[in-house]
């Protein structure tokens, strides 16, 4: 709907998260207007049997499971072919895809492929959760276990298709671009 109001010449760009961390998340964030999440008393009791707890359709229920795929508009029952055929769509509409992980990294290949300054794409931390276990632990250490990543992965598993795709692409981008400039670019972004 978007592309039918804006130029032929548009630059369509999106950012995507894993979704062993973004369940997280969306279970702390969403628990008040998704069922599902509602009645598991906590994300390890969720993981433990989501299908006891999740009713395909029930409203707000969207965001319990496969998230991103919903946001970007595809397909619910997609499966083989169908998941394939929508990345090829995504790719064709999307010039780039961000990775939440490597946010850095993503904000040097925008700012090249719009031809922005440097300045134009420094960035600050803002409205992220705090609280004290994150608090206490390294910076960027993961929220949830990596066996309940995984369960997140498995029950995401569209979102999980979809991530690791986007996250290729991502990465043969880098290629192009050069991994050591990225580097660099990236270390003076984040001073």
């Amino acid at each position: 709907q978007v592309q039918k109001v804006m130029p032929n010449d548009s630059f369509y760009f999106s950012i995507v998260r894993d979704p062993g961390t973004l369940g997280e998340s969306a279970f702390a964030y969403y628990r008040a207007v998704a069922p599902a999440f509602r009645r598991a008393p906590s994300l390890t009791a969720f993981l433990a049997s989501p299908e006891r707890f999740y009713q395909a359709g029930a409203r707000g229920n969207h965001y319990a499971r496969n998230l991103q795929w919903f946001d970007f508009g595809l397909p619910a029952a997609a499966s083989g072919a169908a998941v394939a055929a929508a990345l090829e769509g995504l790719e064709r509409v999307f010039a780039l895809v961000l990775l939440a992980e490597h946010f850095d990294e993503s904000l040097v290949l925008l700012r090249h492929a719009l031809c922005w300054p440097e300045d134009a794409v420094a960035a600050f931390a803002h409205n992220g959760r705090l609280d004290e276990a994150a608090a206490a632990a390294p910076p960027g250490s993961p929220r949830v276990s990596p066996a309940q990543a995984a369960r997140l992965r498995a029950w995401n598993g569209l979102d999980w298709a979809l991530y690791a795709h986007l996250n290729r692409t991502f990465w043969r981008r880098v290629e192009a671009f050069g991994a050591a400039r990225l580097r660099r670019e990236a270390s003076r972004l984040r001073q």
